[in-house]
């Protein structure tokens, strides 16, 4: 038996072997999760923080406006491998790839994060090539996404959106199109 103190007052705790293998199965899932992100995150930054041409293509006011969601932080820009860069705002994301290879770039990216068996649908008259996805969740601690990623010139970019509580992914679609219209317009 074991005494622990809650909220200033004493309470008696039994823990029994099944309790205590549960607790330890929960930290090592949580912990090797967390290393397991940490490390594809690790493959495909190049240099968390700073600026980023991401970052330019979309304000975090256009964002908020367009989204209709608040907005609880800064945008924070992250320098990609293979020339990709890729701005973080609250619920959102712009991840650009520039050059002859940004789609297969891209494509990486999807792969180190499996997210690359998520299935696509084909959009047509925004860019050379465009499709949506919405990728699953991989726990309760991932958000659920509606994506736009347009293939344009030597240019990939993909909007992110994230869904607010009941908020279905495809209600995101109107909204996750109009960031890349505007998000287009401002490629070099």
């Amino acid at each position: 038996m074991m005494w622990v103190r809650i909220d200033a007052r004493q309470t008696k705790m039994t823990l029994t072997a099944a309790t205590v293998l549960t607790a330890a199965t929960i930290a090592f899932v949580t912990t090797a999760s967390a290393q397991s992100r940490q490390e594809q995150a690790a493959r495909v930054i190049e240099q968390p923080g700073g600026p980023s041409p991401a970052c330019a293509l979309l304000t975090d006011d256009e964002i908020v406006k367009i989204s209709g969601h608040r907005s609880y932080s800064k945008p924070e820009g992250t320098k990609l491998t293979n020339g990709g860069s890729a701005c973080d705002y609250s619920g959102a994301n712009v991840t650009l790839f520039s050059g002859p290879k940004s789609d297969e770039s891209y494509e990486a990216l999807l792969k180190n994060f499996k997210k690359d068996q998520t299935p696509r649908t084909a959009v047509a008259g925004i860019g050379d090539r465009a499709y949506y996805m919405s990728p699953k969740p991989r726990d309760e601690y991932e958000g659920r996404y509606e994506m736009l990623v347009v293939k344009k010139g030597p240019h990939t970019v993909a909007i992110a959106l994230e869904a607010q509580k009941n908020e279905s992914t495809e209600s995101l679609q109107p909204k996750v199109m109009a960031l890349a219209k505007m998000a287009l317009a401002r490629l070099p």
